[in-house]
């Protein structure tokens, strides 16, 4: 009789701690997938024409990922925009971007950082810069990021006159705020000095609106504006640009 008490309450035993190490081992599972972020990609996609009085074409396609846990920050992004009046070209624009952001301490991070831009209308046959940077995260919530940084680089570039490179400071400031689950804001704004000569620079932003309409679909709103203190010859120092899109996330 003991046995058959013992065998029974054994079998009790076995199982509540079969069971234990089961929910432990689901729970540990889950807080692996938890304390690994995955990336966050997107692709945009954003079209306009007109026939008529005035005819145009706007065409818009952009792909960017980013991941960020509690000691790197990623970011890749490709744009490209292309516009036509009357049947006649008046924008082609390509611009990539890369960049890394690791933290050193509390909330200061060193970054590095990759850009290239071609645009025909603006006679920029190429433009390349690698940047590196000191920032600080000011707010590093999941729903407000705001860092500031600044650091030095060098560019090369062709504004149709041949190659130059020369060194270049940069300053820049980024915001990003969760409005609700469905609406974000963001904003970046730089600027970024000829080291040689300083009344050479660029400043530029870019700001918009996100709204979901699907879990995978989004609307965005925005603009981009970037001033070129010494422009290609006969070029515009300023220039702006409004747009929307519909962005697939995945």
């Amino acid at each position: 009789m003991k046995f058959h008490v013992f065998k029974k309450n054994s079998s009790l035993f076995v199982c509540a701690v079969s069971s234990a190490l089961l929910v432990g081992s689901v729970q540990a599972e889950d807080e692996v997938v938890e304390a690994a972020p995955s990336w966050e990609s997107s692709v945009d996609f954003g079209l306009s024409a007109a026939q008529g009085n005035t005819e145009n074409l706007l065409f818009r396609f952009g792909l960017k990922t980013e991941k960020k846990d509690d000691i790197d920050a990623y970011l890749a992004e490709l744009s490209y925009k292309y516009g036509e009046e009357s049947g006649t070209a008046n924008e082609d624009e390509i611009i990539g971007k890369a960049k890394w952001n690791h933290i050193l301490e509390g909330k200061n991070y060193f970054g590095l950082g990759l850009e290239g831009r071609r645009d025909t209308f603006a006679d920029i046959n190429y433009r390349v810069s690698l940047n590196a940077t000191y920032g600080y995260y000011f707010i590093d919530t999941d729903r407000t990021v705001l860092t500031a940084e600044a650091g030095l680089g060098v560019t090369t570039e062709d504004l149709g006159q041949g190659a130059d490179t020369y060194l270049n400071g940069l300053i820049e400031q980024s915001w990003k705020h969760k409005i609700s689950d469905f609406a974000n804001v963001y904003e970046t704004l730089s600027y970024s000095p000829r080291l040689d000569n300083l009344s050479d620079y660029r400043l530029e932003l870019e700001a918009g609106l996100e709204t979901k309409i699907t879990q995978t679909i989004t609307l965005k709103l925005g603009l981009e504006n970037r001033y070129a203190s010494v422009p290609a010859t006969d070029k515009k120092k300023n220039d702006l640009k409004v747009f929307s899109s519909l962005s697939y996330k995945f």
